[in-house]
């Protein structure tokens, strides 16, 4: 084989891509493009890959953070040189924050070319600064490096990415030209010695990492739950199936209140009795925050989505506040933490278990204090089932009430950044059959909802409902093209109050003069004709029994469905002071 860019480059783009899906990275989101030819042709002829096309890199990017939220394992991105990298950036920041495993491998020109000008030249080693978890700028495919260095690159690469502290990865790939591979390329398996050419291993294998607990730490938090008589467990956004059990079974074991977030796996269903579904209403109530003052406070998981659980901790300042978490950041951003654990929540799990037969078992002597928040608990709870039998309007809070209950056990809910999670969190009902939730709150954006909903869809196989805000559909408009392409039920209900609803709720709503063209943002558009557009089936209900009849036809069939909800932003604001009003009536009764 001739030492030539001809050979050399499709030769180590095939290794590339043939490792990673020895690695179980079997998926591909492709963007079109000149430099990565290589990539692009390396997957392409790859038996065991599956390839995605998107022409724009945003959305492919968010697709395959969605695929990952749902598969617990990372695709991988392809993408030319230039800003078609730069589009990247907002599903690397969300995959960073919220520990979803990316992979990106970003075609680049020769370092000759950089700094002199050459078209569709940038910097790109080192783009996503410190939003990987590891980064690495290869260098152009040579005779001089034995092949073998692309294969431990890549298996490093996955590690990384798929570690206790998962996220993005980035690989920076420059080839020179000829980028169209000869007749003579090929032959991957002769180029690397065996055993690699006879299996379908990867070259390095990592054994995987366990984040145990120590025995002390172990019996300090153990001791710690028995002596608080005021204990509360929160419990945020968790990402892998393993988590949330461990998650449920913690809720079970500890008879202490348990605050779930909406995306935790633990908030809608039917829960422990532990499982306080409305705490967020019910410390939105300054009276009942000021009496149920805890004296420990545990947080597992992700973020919270609730405002009212972080001015409650602001306001009382607990003088045990534990964090345990899997990754090593601090993730505190009212300075509150007393104690940080780094360890799986499985062994979390067992440590308590352990100790739970002691003589100094969790919890001995809070049953009043239990009581007393399940007893909010039971009072919000009875009060939200009363406003919504009463009130059959098509209201905000009563979609979001509504899909959270109606999605089935085994299917997947996507909830949009700004008010369908807040809704959701707020008002839904812990009685429905409880989908595995998800939701982009790493960074809380808006973006690429429509594309994660995509990659959600195809990546978990199952059927997936979405609730998304009219700005956010707006601004992911072009990952409709994406939608149309899952096979499975899939419907994506758009909340269209023409502009940012959100704003009504802070305090910028009452500078009139700036509010509306500034902040909200109205847009006068409706979403039918961009249905027709990409093809996709549509509906617009006008009332709770339209919705029900349009959710219900929608999930009979294969394939994506838009149901468009029209709501007035000013009566929205209005309606969820009168449900929160009725709510601290029947808790001060």
């Amino acid at each position: 084989m001739t030492d030539t860019a001809e050979t050399l480059n499709p030769l180590w783009a095939g290794l590339l891509v043939e490792e990673l899906v020895r690695n179980g990275v079997n998926t591909f989101c492709i963007s079109p493009g000149s430099r990565s030819t290589p990539l692009t042709m390396a997957a392409a002829q790859n038996a065991r890959a599956r390839c995605v096309v998107h022409f724009d890199e945003r959305g492919a990017a968010y697709f395959a953070l969605g695929y990952a939220r749902t598969t617990e394992k990372p695709a991988a991105l392809i993408c030319t040189s230039g800003t078609a990298a730069a589009n990247y950036l907002p599903a690397v920041i969300e995959a960073d924050r919220s520990r979803i495993p990316l992979l990106l491998l970003t075609a680049d020109r020769p370092p000759e070319l950089r700094e002199t000008g050459a078209n569709q030249t940038i910097l790109q080693a080192g783009l996503f600064g410190s939003y990987t978890r590891w980064r690495f700028d290869l260098p152009c495919p040579t005779r001089d490096i034995p092949p073998a260095f692309v294969l431990t690159t890549v298996d490093q690469a996955v590690f990384r990415a798929c570690g206790p502290d998962a996220g993005p990865v980035h690989l920076n790939c420059p080839y020179r030209e000829p980028l169209v591979p000869g007749e003579t390329a090929g032959g991957l398996e002769a180029s690397i010695s065996s055993p690699w050419g006879d299996s379908n291993a990867p070259y390095t294998a990592h054994a995987p990492v366990r984040l145990g607990l120590d025995p002390a730490s172990a019996n300090r938090l153990c001791v710690m739950i028995a002596e608080a008589r005021r204990p509360v467990v929160a419990v945020g956004q968790l990402n892998r199936a393993a988590d949330r059990a461990a998650a449920a079974a913690l809720a079970a074991l500890l008879r202490c209140p348990v605050f779930p977030d909406v995306a935790s796996g633990l908030r809608l269903g039917r829960p422990d009795p532990s499982v306080m579904t409305h705490f967020d209403l019910f410390l939105s109530s300054p009276e009942i925050a000021r009496e149920l003052q805890p004296d420990l406070v545990i947080q597992l998981g992700g973020p919270m989505v609730s405002k009212s659980y972080q001015r409650w901790l602001g306001l009382h300042r607990p003088a045990r506040c534990v964090r345990i978490n899997s990754h090593p950041e601090r993730d505190d951003p009212g300075h509150l933490v007393s104690w940080r654990i780094q360890a799986a929540l499985s062994q979390i799990c067992e440590a308590l278990a352990g100790c739970g037969t002691a003589d100094n078992a969790p919890n001995k002597g809070v049953d009043a204090w239990f009581e007393r928040v399940r007893d909010c608990q039971e009072r919000s709870a009875r009060a939200l089932d009363r406003f919504f039998s009463a009130h059959h309007d098509l209201i905000e809070p009563a979609v979001a009430r509504y899909i959270a209950g109606a999605v089935e056990q085994s299917d997947g809910l996507f909830l949009g950044s700004s008010m369908p999670i807040r809704d959701a969190q707020r008002y839904a009902s812990a009685c429905g059959q409880g989908p595995v939730v998800f939701a982009n709150r790493g960074a809380s954006g808006i973006d690429g909802s429509i594309a994660t909903v995509a990659g959600a869809a195809f990546g978990s196989g199952r059927t997936l409902t979405a609730i998304v805000g009219d700005l956010a559909a707006l601004h992911d408009l072009n990952s409709l093209a994406l939608l149309r392409t899952i096979k499975t039920p899939t419907v994506l209900v758009i909340i269209n109050n023409n502009g940012g609803g959100i704003f009504h709720f802070l305090p910028v709503s009452s500078q009139t003069a700036v509010f509306d063209p500034y902040f909200t943002a109205p847009h006068g558009l409706s979403f039918k004709d961009a249905a027709a557009l990409f093809g996709l089936p549509y509906a617009k209900p006008d009332s709770m029994d339209d919705l029900k009849e349009a959710y219900t036809a929608a999930l009979e069939q294969a394939g994506a469905t838009l149901i468009e909800i029209t709501t007035g932003r000013a009566e929205n604001v209005a309606l969820h002071k009168v449900i929160d009003e009725e709510v601290f009536k029947a808790l001060q009764a």
